[in-house]
């Protein structure tokens, strides 16, 4: 019976093993034709080792398209945008629904989770109507309003279930302290909230960063306020793509996500489950 059990487990792990492989293998031959000379010839099945390396690609990429860097700081801004606009709106709100009654909470609840269900593409010409009327075409509010909309409910309830892991005796002691609703929200609750607030951050920009191609597709048409997604495009050619520089401008443009990821990677687990296990 042991040794059926060590057995399971062992299939268990090539399984979860061989699927990791299966999940990276793209990213990895990105980096291996982002770092493979262009003038070779190209090979099918393409090579899981490179036959020689070089950054040149790198440096073509920036030659190609001279405002790569322009659009990776225009991508950042939204992501940035997004991110802040959703902790600004969704922690206050998910503060609200997890300490107080009020009519209509369970309906907006249900609001909430309804409204996640959207993607992208569904609303785009909702969204065009309305930032058309207000002015927003060609500006980098277009973009963070509309990606807000599609992160700021899930931030909520995240910060609702965060919320229900606090103790309402840490709040209550600072009222008799003397301060304000403002004041323990900002001095005590935000401070224990942490964690969720780096799972909200990081959640908020990557799925930003990422509806970017979609949105700025019908909000931006101006060229010095196309994100990343957009310039890439500009590798592609009537007849022919630059493949190499192409992946390595991509390993460019992940790099900040990324970066940004693994600097508060500790606190996204916990932000994400807190709350989850009573």
């Amino acid at each position: 019976m042991k040794s059926k059990v060590i057995f399971a487990k062992i299939m268990v792990q090539i399984a979860a093993l061989a699927f990791m492989i299966f999940m990276l293998l793209p990213i990895y031959q990105m980096i291996i034709t982002a770092l493979r000379p262009a003038n070779l010839s190209w090979e099918v099945p393409a090579p899981l080792f490179p036959e020689k390396i070089t950054l040149k690609n790198f440096v073509v990429a920036f030659n190609i398209v001279p405002r790569l860097p322009r659009y990776l700081l225009n991508s950042f801004i939204y992501g940035l945008g997004v991110s802040l606009l959703s902790m600004l709106i969704a922690v206050p709100s998910g503060y609200v629904i997890a300490r107080y009654q009020f009519l209509m909470k369970r309906p907006i609840m249900i609001l909430i989770i309804y409204a996640n269900m959207f993607a992208p593409i569904m609303l785009l010409i909702p969204i065009y109507t309305i930032m058309k009327t207000f002015g927003f075409i060609n500006t980098y509010m277009s973009l963070i309003l509309a990606g807000s909309i599609f992160t700021i409910p899930l931030s909520t309830w995240l910060t609702v279930s965060y919320m229900q892991t606090i103790p309402h005796e840490i709040e209550e002691a600072g009222f008799v302290d003397g301060c304000n609703q403002y004041n323990i929200l900002y001095h005590v609750v935000l401070p224990l909230m942490a964690p969720a607030l780096a799972a909200i951050f990081i959640y908020s920009f990557i799925t930003g960063w990422s509806q970017q191609f979609l949105l700025a597709l019908v909000l931006i048409k101006n060229d010095q306020l196309m994100p990343i997604a957009q310039g890439l495009y500009q590798f592609f050619s009537r007849s022919s793509v630059r493949w190499n520089e192409l992946m390595a401008a991509i390993l460019m443009s992940t790099a900040i996500p990324v970066a940004l990821f693994l600097s508060v990677q500790r606190y996204i687990v916990r932000g994400l489950t807190t709350g989850s296990i009573k």
